[in-house]
């Protein structure tokens, strides 16, 4: 039972701060058991322990750890077929979406109106100036090539940023995993 404690505490130690909400609320529960059950020799603290703040632990990595997954590119195939790759922006429901497949190449922002608008991709301060135009669902998409310099950027940068001259930051997301995911939807275009 020590070892769980001893457990916790490392692990309480190796947690990034952004993935708890309160990085103490943890310990003062470690402290509370032992308030309420110590010395640390008796089982009754290392069953508190195990049955609060073990759980406790469990539930503020979770967010973090669902968070991690949404700001991951992604890549995969409409129901025509098309591929795309693709990752969340952080405010809730923009993305940045590339679909490559039966003779088309194109950027589509997720998230805002399609009006005829010029967007810039921002890849770590690198600007490219693109043209967008609404689809048939009203959603903002730049044609280009597989291998224009911007794909190039979205391969091999940290993070994006999709700015409009109207609306401001749109999609603010990090490039990790495009690589993979482009090269996957590029290869098959």
């Amino acid at each position: 039972m020590k070892k769980t404690v001893y457990a916790v505490l490392l692990v309480l130690i190796g947690l990034p701060a952004a993935a708890q909400q309160d990085p103490m609320e943890v310990q003062r529960c470690v402290w509370s058991c032992l308030a309420n059950h110590g010395p640390n020799t008796n089982p009754a603290y290392h069953q508190c322990v195990e049955r609060v703040c073990v759980p406790m632990q469990q539930q503020q990595q979770a967010p973090a750890a669902q968070a991690d997954a949404r700001e991951r590119w992604i890549a995969a195939r409409t129901s025509a077929g098309v591929g795309y790759a693709g990752v969340d922006g952080r405010r809730d429901g923009t993305g940045l979406y590339y679909f490559c497949g039966q003779g088309q190449s194109f950027l589509r922002v997720v998230g805002i109106d399609g009006g005829e608008r010029g967007m810039i991709i921002d890849v770590d301060g690198r600007q490219f100036p693109l043209s967008f135009r609404p689809n048939a669902r009203n959603q903002p998409e730049s044609t280009l090539a597989p291998h224009a310099p911007v794909m190039q950027a979205l391969q091999s940068g940290n993070r994006v940023k999709v700015l409009s001259y109207e609306l401001g930051a749109i999609v603010d997301a990090p490039l990790r995993g495009s690589s993979r995911a482009l090269a996957q939807v590029i290869s098959g275009c």
